[in-house]
């Protein structure tokens, strides 16, 4: 977060002259009334934009198609349901339009013929839909003539689902799962306990709550124990002799036949339960895995046939046989069975370079850095949006803000803390607890910027300024800096505010990739109309964790003329831009892969082996 680069213009648009398709935004015409409502409420937030946007699709003409397609589709839905409502409908009738306007219905039922993972999802989703219909059909039954929001504010106050607990009688040969406390009292012919592990049973963890009310309650009854150990101690046995006495419940529900299994052995950390060795001494019997075995399940097989057929020490009859039922799999849509489908087997969907509008690379500072240290990541986050929104970033913009008008002569601290109440509540942190901790860290980051902003001695020349610069014939600079400021012999220094938990090494300032592009920006003009032509260097000013505790902290990178090579930041732009309108991007191993949001993306990380 604080980055400073907020420019979504630097962004390629797709691949090749038939690549993305590259469709220029809608333009849209609004009636008087709503041009003046603007004028007189002044400019909406993110959450008015958005229910505005499904109210009224002229909201979305200056959007992009692929961007406003999922919201228009949801306006559609939005004005089926309003529809049904205008007509007199029930909520089930209301719902039955939705369901159908989303035409979702053939869509799902063919994916879960088809099997696999997402046909297992689809089975889910379509049993979800059917759950809801049942339980609008026994709200309209019991409430005829309630309307739809009725029904709304009847399922969003249900905390348990409104089916009935109550026990059925099951149909013909069941097997009932339940656990060990639901199984007292009824018996089976044959009963399963499974999963008999040391540690999960018994489990002798303490299961007492932050305020430690068993410990208080022993004490209360006069508990001969003081040490607080010996009454950990006593309390561990005592969960020792319930977990036994649940464990005796489980294996006397059978009549006929009782069969407990649990998993070990030498080369791992599972071991079977004591109980066990308490149930019947020496009886039990060691079972492995037979390598020849598989799952019972369709990916599965689909492995094992292929396995068979692309084996070339396997009988021709097997192979040929396998190939058969690959064929047959294949021809009804099983995924994996078509060889079209494997892997190694498949071409690059793609080869041709990515396309930059007017054929000119947009670099910006931020850009360099992010595609420096993994070009996979740039192409997912930044072409094809694929990066992650969280509540950091919000905190980060908010904060920038607030250091412009700090900036711009905003009287005190107080004042700032007033304009940041204005906003605050548009900001969502999953918590009351929470949003208090992230007021005051916003609030300290505040101090921190003010206090820095007023012991530095360099003059300000500009806020939150755009700025482009030609690099060279193709390759462009673009992007936004946080401050642009003059010191004593007139140069240029860019300063780059950062809200972030960690900053970046000492040892990485001299060559910090963001901070030369921006330098090199001042160098070729992007300044000039400020009468800043040379660069005298640039700073990361650090107001969230990474300052510390009290005070802001500045690290700078001297100017390019006093580096040994003047011309990295210009070479690294080059080599970035080329990189950038490839066709192959590679990944690679960094600091930042443990936050990457396209991990699962990445064939270097263990989220993304199944792209190896």
């Amino acid at each position: 977060a604080g980055s400073g680069e907020r420019d979504a213009d630097e962004a390629p648009t797709g691949l090749g002259e038939h690549g993305v398709d590259e469709a220029p935004a809608r333009v849209g015409e609004y009636d008087a009334d709503e041009m003046a409502d603007r004028e007189t409420h002044g400019p909406r937030s993110s959450g008015e934009l958005m229910v505005a946007a499904l109210k009224d699709a002229r909201e979305l003409v200056r959007v992009e198609p692929h961007v406003a397609q999922p919201a228009e589709r949801l306006a559609g839905l939005i004005s089926a349901a309003t529809e049904a409502v205008g007509k007199g409908g029930t909520a089930e009738d209301v719902l039955w339009a939705v369901w159908q306007a989303t035409g979702l219905a053939r869509k799902w039922t063919d994916i879960s013929l088809r099997g696999g993972v997402r046909g297992l999802m689809a089975d889910r989703d379509l049993d979800a839909v059917v759950a809801l219909f049942d339980h609008t059909a026994r709200f309209v039954d019991r409430l005829p003539h309630a309307g739809v929001d009725v029904f709304v504010e009847d399922l969003v106050a249900q905390e348990i689902p409104g089916d009935s607990l109550a026990e059925r009688a099951p149909d013909g040969d069941t097997v009932r799962i339940l656990t060990a406390h639901r199984s007292k009292g009824l018996e089976w012919d044959v009963v399963v306990v499974a999963g008999v592990q040391e540690g999960a049973w018994p489990d002798l963890r303490l299961r007492g709550s932050i305020l430690s009310t068993d410990d208080m309650v022993a004490r209360a009854e006069g508990s001969e124990h003081e040490n607080p150990a010996a009454v950990s101690a006593a309390l561990a046995s005592q969960l020792l002799a319930e977990e036994r006495r649940l464990f005796y419940v489980a294996a006397t529900r059978a009549r006929k036949k009782l069969i407990v299994t649990a998993v070990g052995g030498d080369d791992t950390e599972e071991r079977p339960s004591r109980f066990l060795t308490e149930l019947v001494p020496g009886s039990t019997e060691d079972a492995g895995v037979d390598e020849r075995s598989r799952w019972l399940s369709m990916p599965a097989l689909v492995a094992d046939l292929r396995s068979a057929v692309a084996d070339s020490t396997r009988p021709e009859p097997l192979r040929r046989s396998a190939a058969e039922h690959l064929a047959r799999l294949a021809a009804s849509g099983v995924p994996g069975a078509h060889p079209n489908e494997w892997y190694a087997l498949t071409p690059i969907s793609d080869d041709r370079p990515l396309s930059w509008p007017d054929d000119i690379v947009r670099v910006s500072p931020s850009a360099v850095e992010s595609f420096s240290k993994c070009g996979l990541r740039w192409l997912l986050e930044t072409s094809v949006g694929a990066g992650g929104t969280d509540v950091a970033r919000g905190l980060g913009t908010v904060v920038h803000a607030l250091a412009v008008l700090a900036a711009t002569g905003m009287p005190t601290e107080e004042t700032l803390g007033k304009r940041l109440d204005d906003v605050w509540h548009e900001l969502d942190f999953g918590g009351v607890w929470y949003n208090r901790k992230q007021r005051a860290v916003a609030e300290e980051m505040i101090s921190k910027f003010v206090r820095w902003h007023e012991e530095n001695p360099r003059e300000l020349v500009g806020l939150e300024e755009a700025f482009t610069a030609m690099v060279s014939e193709g390759v462009q600079i673009k992007g936004r800096v946080d401050r642009v400021e003059r010191d004593g012999e007139g140069r240029a220094v860019i300063i780059d505010i950062k809200t972030g938990k960690t900053g970046a090494k000492d040892s990485e300032l001299e060559r910090h990739p963001q901070l030369g592009v921006y330098q090199l920006a001042a160098l070729l003009g992007a300044f000039q109309r400020h009468g800043l032509t040379e660069p005298g260097g640039a700073a990361l000013v650090q107001v969230g964790d990474a300052a510390g505790k009290k005070a802001a902290k500045e690290q700078a990178q001297p100017p390019l003329g006093d580096d040994p090579d003047p011309n990295w930041a210009k070479d690294m732009v080059g080599t970035v831009a080329v990189g950038m309108s490839g066709p192959f991007f590679q990944a690679k191993v960094n600091d930042g892969c443990r936050t990457c949001a396209v991990r699962s993306s990445c064939p270097v990380s263990k989220n993304g082996d199944q792209v190896c």
